[in-house]
């Protein structure tokens, strides 16, 4: 058993034109009815923001003494409840919400995901409710099998590191490419400077994290179609075990910060690089 040492989440609003807010949200992790954790996402490292088809990027470290009994143990989905909250008088309807957390023993956590919400949320009870449950999920494997993902990126806040090129995500195994997707525009401000973004990935061909592990030609790669150059501050990746629908499994795949500027003109960057495993 390890305490949690962050705590992190991805959060994208739907597009409806009053669905979002230029106010912040609660993450609450909550245990058999007690709060064991509750957070404005707003620190620091946040990034992006609740507007209408927007993404935020949350990270929060934790104090090693501060958050009682949040630990890497309670891992099964009965164990704990995770909650996004919402306490001003406006309103926010958010429709993905990934959370997961940091221990120095088991490393990333995937706690909850949830791509299909559906709840106003409001501090007002007339317009909409306080909080909604985000979908527990377990935590997968080396050998869950992945079949679809999730990219979270975040540009850094620098002159021209954000970019108007497409990026590209492809997975290969010993038994060849099993992913290949180049991502297009989105209601999202789409990688641009000081923003968060969230990106569904198709699989073709299902594939485990051992697959890439234990092979010598496995690898997940991350590149961009064009010379205007792109600079990620952060870029994780995750494997989810359903196709569509909800998920039950979340499997870790990618853990990057720093990761260096993407660019066709080698004078900028490098056209693709190879992301190492979580």
């Amino acid at each position: 058993m390890g305490a949690f040492t962050s705590i992190s989440a991805a959060v994208r609003t739907r597009t409806g034109r009053k669905s979002g807010s230029s106010a912040s949200a609660r993450l609450m992790v909550i245990q058999r009815g007690r709060d064991l954790l509750d957070r404005e996402m707003k620190s620091a490292e946040t990034v992006g923001s609740l507007k209408r088809g927007e993404c935020l990027y949350y990270f929060e470290a934790l104090p090693l003494d501060g958050v009682e009994d949040l630990s890497d143990d309670l891992l099964a989905p009965d164990e704990l409840q995770v909650r996004l909250g919402f306490d001003q008088l406006g309103s926010w309807e958010p429709e993905l919400a990934l959370v997961w957390a940091r221990s120095r023993e088991k490393g990333t956590i995937p706690l909850a995901l949830d791509t299909k919400l559906t709840d106003r949320l409001s501090g007002d009870e007339r317009v909409g409710v306080p909080s909604t449950d985000v979908r527990r999920v377990l935590a997968g494997s080396g050998d869950t099998l992945v079949r679809r993902m999730l990219l979270v990126v975040v540009t850094y806040d620098a002159p021209y590191a954000g970019t108007d090129d497409p990026i590209w995500v492809r997975v290969k195994t010993a038994a060849g490419i099993v992913a290949h997707h180049v991502v297009t525009d989105t209601p999202q401000t789409d990688l641009e400077i000081d923003t968060a973004n969230i990106y569904d990935i198709p699989v073709e061909v299902p594939f485990t994290k051992d697959d890439l592990a234990l092979s010598d030609t496995g690898e997940i790669r991350l590149g961009i179609h064009g010379s205007d150059k792109w600079v990620p501050k952060r870029v994780l990746l995750f494997g989810l075990d359903a196709a569509s629908g909800a998920a039950h499994a979340v499997v870790p795949l990618v853990r990057l910060s720093d990761p260096g500027p993407l660019s066709v003109d080698a004078t900028e960057g490098v056209a693709s690089m190879v992301l190492a495993l979580d």
